[in-house]
C-alpha cells in the first residue's frame, strides 16, 4: 500500500474541487467531509448486504458486463474477471473506494499525510463485518493527535481491515481508487 501516493493523488482532487467551488476555501470543510464519509460507509454497508438479517438475499451484488448498463468507463477496474460468471462490476468495491476518497481527504485536513510514512499502519479487525462497520461509524475522525494520528489513525486501520474482511486485495483497492479518482476529476470538469 502506497499511502503517501494515495494522499498526494487525493490532494490534487481536493484542490480541483476547491478550484471549482471557491466558496469552500477558508472555511471548515471537515464537517461536510465527515458527514459524506458516514453516508458512503452506509452505502458500502448497503452494497455488502450482510447486515440485512430480514432478507434471504445477503450477498453483495455483482453485475455481468454484457447484461448490465455500464455507467463507468469500461477500463474501470471495478469490472473484474470472475471465473464462475465472467466479467462483472463490483458495486461494493466502488462504494469502498468512495469511502477511501473521503478518509484520505479527512486525513489531509489533519495533515496526517505528513506523518503517515513514519507510523505503523496495520489492519485492525473486529469480530465480524457488521461490527467492523459499526466501529467505523463510531470512529471519531475529528480527533487527531499530532505525530500520533489518534482516532484518525485507528479509523484508517479499521477501514483497511474492513477491506480485507470484504475480500479485497490492496491492489484491487488502489486500482479502483485511481479509476474513480479519474472519474471524479471528469465530473468536476463537467460541472458536477
Amino acid at each position: 500500500m502506497n499511502l503517501i501516493k494515495l494522499f498526494d493523488t487525493q490532494a490534487v482532487l481536493d484542490e480541483h474541487i476547491m478550484q471549482e467551488h471557491p466558496e469552500l476555501r477558508g472555511q471548515n470543510n471537515l464537517d461536510w467531509k465527515l458527514l459524506a464519509l458516514q453516508v458512503e460507509l452506509g452505502e458500502c454497508a448497503n452494497e455488502w448486504r450482510g447486515f440485512k438479517k430480514w432478507s434471504k438475499d445477503q450477498e453483495p451484488r455483482v453485475y455481468k458486463k454484457e447484461t448490465h448498463y455500464v455507467d463507468v468507463p469500461t477500463d474501470n477496474p471495478n469490472w473484474i474477471e470472475r471465473k464462475d460468471i465472467g466479467e462483472v462490476r463490483n458495486p461494493l468495491l466502488e462504494e469502498y473506494v468512495d469511502c477511501l476518497h473521503f478518509i484520505l481527504s479527512i486525513g489531509l485536513e489533519h495533515a496526517f499525510n505528513d506523518i503517515a510514512e513514519d507510523l505503523e499502519i496495520e489492519p485492525l479487525k473486529e469480530r465480524d463485518i457488521t461490527q467492523q462497520f459499526t466501529a467505523l461509524m463510531r470512529t471519531d475522525w475529528e480527533i487527531y493527535e499530532e505525530w500520533k494520528g489518534g482516532y484518525y489513525h485507528e479509523g484508517l486501520e479499521l477501514f483497511i481491515g474492513l477491506g480485507e474482511m470484504l475480500g479485497f486485495t490492496w491492489e484491487q483497492v488502489e486500482d479502483a481508487y485511481y479509476a474513480k479518482n479519474k472519474v471524479n476529476h471528469e465530473r468536476q470538469n463537467a460541472g458536477y
